[in-house]
């Protein structure tokens, strides 16, 4: 089941699947990033440990991009909050722990764009105060 979010933001709810480690040994020699046949992005993005590994996301303009949230924690939820100023929109994924969602974003434009966890438990830091966030980095063509 997928969800859309204004014309360029599409989420899919989890999927309880495990991948071959043979897949998993592709994705960490691509950089994490490759761009497949339909032109999308694909990005795996693993959140725990009050961390996002790659902090970093680095992206082409004006091609789609399929974020894939991972959630390598057993117990702490996590969330992904990415502003798109030009979409007049907000991402804001919940990943419990354990599982993945797939985020497909359309085309962005050029531009630096902060993403962070906004899950905070009582009486504590936020995750995002502890460190998890990060920066999506969309370079012109």
């Amino acid at each position: 089941m997928r969800r859309k979010y204004g014309s360029s933001l599409t989420v899919a709810m989890p999927r309880r699947s495990i991948q071959p480690l043979f897949l998993l040994a592709l994705v960490a020699l691509a950089g994490w990033v490759h761009a497949s046949q339909e032109g999308i992005q694909r990005i795996e993005v693993k959140l725990g440990d009050y961390k996002f590994e790659p902090r970093q996301i680095q992206l082409k303009a004006d091609q789609r991009v399929l974020l894939q949230l991972v959630n390598i924690d057993r117990v702490v939820p996590h969330n992904f909050t990415l502003a798109l100023p030009d979409e007049n929109a907000t991402v804001d994924v919940d990943v419990a722990a354990g599982e993945t969602i797939e985020v497909e974003l359309g085309p962005l434009n050029a531009g630096r764009y902060p993403f962070y966890c906004g899950k905070k438990m009582i009486f504590m830091k936020s995750h995002r105060e502890k460190g998890m966030e990060g920066v999506m980095i969309v370079e012109p063509e």
